[in-house]
């Protein structure tokens, strides 16, 4: 799979351009592209709605795999994504609660936060089609009168301008969801009415979007594959890891440490901590950090080496992908 930065990957799109097709102001979207280059075709009506929304409905046939890295910007929004055709692998270190890579999946949707983050987006041969919206968090903050009623997950975008990042799956794409998604592809407005209607939609859409999580989030607590005893083990190896962050022993040592498997301590850190026993020590590293920043005594240097970082660079790049900002600028 080649793969090309965002920068890149449009320069040979317009290179190898076959076809290209631009309208402006059409069923209530500021711009309606078709395009067929060598790597795929592709159709795509983009909307900037008056409430702030983006809307996006994308419909690509990809001839040729690629892969494609994505830098989200500080302000990225809350994003929705409803999958009707084609999986979506991603690569994006970073996320907390989260594996580095994943896949989202047909007939799927997801709800996204994330800033400051560079992801490599990979695509496959194949027929793809998604509607993808972006919701200012200023709109989101709008319509919340009490925090009870809003999913767990969405209340820190609520309560704070640090907001940790996240990529949570929802649930399947309901009959209702369905046909919201074909009332906002097919219908046959214009002009105003057009984005008063759009508008409408898609708050109708995400609204049940939204619903569908919080009964998620109300349903019974997950069971563990883990027996007692091997819950016991996984705290275990984590009060390993944090008395040894300076020096921890290996995945395969620590296993043996504690009397488990390295693929069952590798599942266990997932089911218990949403984290690989790797991503836990280097989170908890950073968060170490965080604390050691307030003495201002210290300088990053001095952070970055006492929590183990011997490349401050490094520390940094970490810091920021942890946290969305740098350690100079939590600092200050």
């Amino acid at each position: 799979m080649d793969l090309l930065t965002k920068a890149d990957l449009k320069n040979s799109w317009l290179e190898t351009m076959t076809l290209r097709e631009l309208h402006y102001n059409v069923q209530g979207f500021n711009k309606i592209r078709r395009d067929i280059n060598y790597w795929r075709k592709h159709n795509l009506n983009y909307g900037l709605l008056p409430n702030g929304v983006k809307l996006k409905l994308t419909n690509q046939i990809i001839y040729n795999d690629y892969g494609k890295t994505v830098e989200h910007i500080e302000s990225k929004p809350l994003i929705s994504h409803f999958l009707l055709s084609g999986d979506h692998p991603v690569i994006c270190p970073g996320i907390i609660k989260n594996q580095a890579e994943y896949t989202e999946q047909c007939g799927q949707n997801y709800l996204a936060f994330l800033p400051n983050i560079e992801e490599i987006e990979q695509s496959y041969q194949g027929e793809h089609q998604a509607v993808i919206i972006e919701i200012p968090l200023a709109l989101l903050r709008d319509f919340v009168l009490e925090l009870e009623q809003v999913p767990q997950q969405l209340k820190p975008l609520i309560e704070t301008d640090r907001a940790p990042r996240f990529h949570q799956p929802v649930g399947k794409i309901t009959p209702m969801m369905q046909t919201i998604i074909k009332q906002i592809w097919e219908h046959p407005y214009q002009g105003a009415i057009a984005r008063m209607y759009l508008e409408a939609k898609v708050l109708e859409l995400v609204s049940l979007q939204l619903f569908q999580l919080l009964q998620q989030e109300k349903q019974q607590p997950r069971q563990f594959t883990l027996n007692p005893k091997e819950i016991e083990q996984v705290y275990e190896a984590r009060a390993i890891l944090e008395n040894n962050y300076l020096d921890p022993p290996s995945i395969v040592k620590l296993a043996q440490k504690i009397g488990l498997d390295r693929m069952k301590l590798q599942q266990g850190f997932r089911e218990v901590f949403n984290v690989t026993p790797l991503q836990y020590l280097q989170n908890y590293r950073l968060d170490l950090a965080r604390i050691l920043l307030e003495d201002k005594d210290l300088t990053v240097s001095n952070v970055a080496h006492r929590i183990g970082y011997s490349n401050v660079s490094y520390f940094s790049r970490a810091f920021k992908r942890r946290f969305g900002i740098t350690p100079g600028k939590y600092r200050s």
